[in-house]
C-alpha cells in the first residue's frame, strides 16, 4: 500500500485518531496536581512549565509521581485507542505503526498546546515517553537510557530530553531499517515522527537552551526541592 492508498483507505480513522488523542492530550496532569496540592496553578510557580520537574521542585515528589504517571498513561491510552481506530477494517502492522505515530504525535501537541488550558501546556518529553512505550519498547528504553544518563553526569533535565529526542530519533532509523528490516520507505516514515517530535521539543526548550548558553540554566537537585 502506498502513501496516497493508505491516505485514501485510512483517512478517517487517522483523523479520529489525531482528534482523539489531541483532546486526550490536553488533559495535563501538572495543572491538575496543582490545583489539587497548592490550590495553585503550575505554571504561575517555580520555572513556569507545565510538567513533571516542575512539579517537583515546587510541589515534591508525590505530585511529580503523579504527574508523571498521568502524562505517561495518557499518551500510552491514546496509541492504543488508535491501534483499535486503525485496525478497523484493515488488518496491517504498518498501518496500525503509521496508526500510532499519527495518534502519539497529536497526543504530545495536546500536551504542548492544550485546548482546556488556552493552549499554554508543557514540553512533551513524558508524553513522547509514553507513546514510544507502546509504538516501540526498546527505542524507549534507549532513548530513556540516554536521558539518564546526561542527567546523571550534568544534572540538566533540558539539556537530557533534548538529547534523548536526538537519540528516540536516531534508535527508530536503526531498529526499524536494521534490526527489523522493514522497507527503506517505511523505515523513513516510522523515522519522520520522532524527528518531528524532536524538532518541536527543542523548540519548546529554546528558554533553556539561552540559559544553558549563559550558564544560568537550572541544575536538578536529587536531596531538596529547591532549585540549585
Amino acid at each position: 500500500m502506498d502513501l496516497l492508498d493508505f491516505l485514501a483507505a485510512k483517512w478517517l480513522p487517522l483523523l479520529v485518531s489525531a482528534v482523539a488523542a489531541y483532546l486526550l492530550g490536553s488533559f495535563n496532569p501538572a495543572i491538575l496536581v496543582g490545583r489539587y496540592f497548592a490550590k495553585q496553578d503550575i505554571r504561575d510557580m517555580g520555572s513556569g512549565n507545565a510538567g513533571a520537574t516542575n512539579v517537583l521542585r515546587t510541589l515534591g515528589p508525590l505530585p511529580a509521581i503523579i504527574t508523571t504517571v498521568g502524562d505517561l498513561a495518557k499518551s500510552a491510552i491514546a496509541v492504543v485507542l488508535s491501534r483499535l481506530f486503525m485496525g478497523i477494517g484493515y488488518q496491517s502492522e504498518e498501518v496500525w505503526i503509521i496508526g500510532m505515530y499519527v495518534a502519539g504525535l497529536f497526543c504530545i501537541l495536546g500536551h504542548l498546546f492544550p485546548v482546556y488550558y488556552h493552549f499554554r501546556g508543557g514540553k512533551g518529553v513524558m508524553a513522547t515517553l509514553g507513546m514510544l512505550l507502546v509504538v516501540d519498547w526498546r527505542v524507549a528504553l534507549i532513548a530513556l537510557a540516554g536521558f539518564i544518563v546526561v542527567v546523571a553526569i550534568t544534572r540538566y533535565v533540558s539539556l537530557g530530553s533534548m538529547i534523548a529526542g536526538v537519540v528516540m530519533t536516531v534508535a527508530t532509523f536503526v531498529i526499524t531499517h536494521l534490526v527489523d528490516d522493514r522497507s527503506l520507505s517505511m523505515s523513513l516514515v516510522c523515522t519522520l515522527f520522532p524527528a518531528l517530535i524532536t524538532v518541536i521539543v527543542v523548540i519548546k526548550h529554546r528558554g533553556n537552551i539561552r540559559r544553558l548558553i549563559d550558564g544560568t540554566e537550572s541544575k536538578l537537585s536529587f536531596g531538596s526541592k529547591k532549585e540549585v
